[in-house]
């Protein structure tokens, strides 16, 4: 499983989701959570970088460094919905911008469906708060991913996979939305078919 979190950790600074040691990755399996550390530069990371934390005490039991000053988010946000098995939070340009602005990212694309109808913005709170963690828990109630206010992204998944892939979609239609403001006309989907999409993404394969 460490290897699976910094495979997907390296991907983030790859790809330009995070940059410098911004951001976080984790996994859960079980009562055990798996998670990139603190202050450590992506591209320096190796797999025996990662931590083992139990959930049930929130005590490191394998690893030498500090984690992640998100854990608190991390543990708060597996607690609350025994479905999230992976968390990948970002500080990805576009994503940010909306999150700095205060401004939900508006469906401007059909991909957002496999999210929500937008992206919501969690109020700000100090990095690593455990009112933070409260935050982006409370407004990940009817979503998979969440802004957090002048800070970065979150994005949820049963499968780090998911996550990961809903933190890229974010971004993705974060860029799209703000060029639609800028061309003066954020032509939103409506309801009816933002479903209609998610109905017909359960007939997607990959051959």
């Amino acid at each position: 499983m460490k290897s699976e979190v910094l495979k997907y950790a390296k991907s983030c600074y790859q790809t330009g989701l995070t940059v410098g040691t911004s951001g976080n990755v984790s996994v859960k399996v079980g009562n055990i959570m798996y998670i990139t550390p603190s202050a450590l530069p992506y591209n320096e990371m190796k797999e025996t970088d990662i931590l083992k934390v139990d959930l049930r005490t929130n005590q490191v039991i394998e690893g030498t460094m500090k984690p992640s000053s998100e854990t608190p988010m991390h543990t708060n946000i597996y607690k609350k919905d025994p479905e999230i098995n992976a968390i990948v939070h970002t500080h990805s340009t576009y994503a940010t911008m909306f999150a700095c602005a205060g401004k939900s990212i508006p469906p401007v694309h059909y991909t957002i469906a496999d999210i929500g109808f937008e992206i919501p913005v969690a109020p700000y709170a100090r990095y690593g708060s455990e009112k933070l963690a409260q935050y982006a828990v409370d407004t990940l109630e009817n979503c998979t991913g969440v802004l957090l206010a002048n800070h970065g992204v979150v994005a949820v998944g049963e499968t780090i996979e998911d996550a990961y892939r809903r933190a890229e979609t974010i971004e993705e239609v974060a860029k799209l939305a703000y060029g639609a403001y800028v061309l003066g006309n954020v032509n939103c989907l409506g309801e009816n078919q933002l479903v209609d999409a998610i109905e017909g993404f359960k007939t997607y394969t990959t051959y």
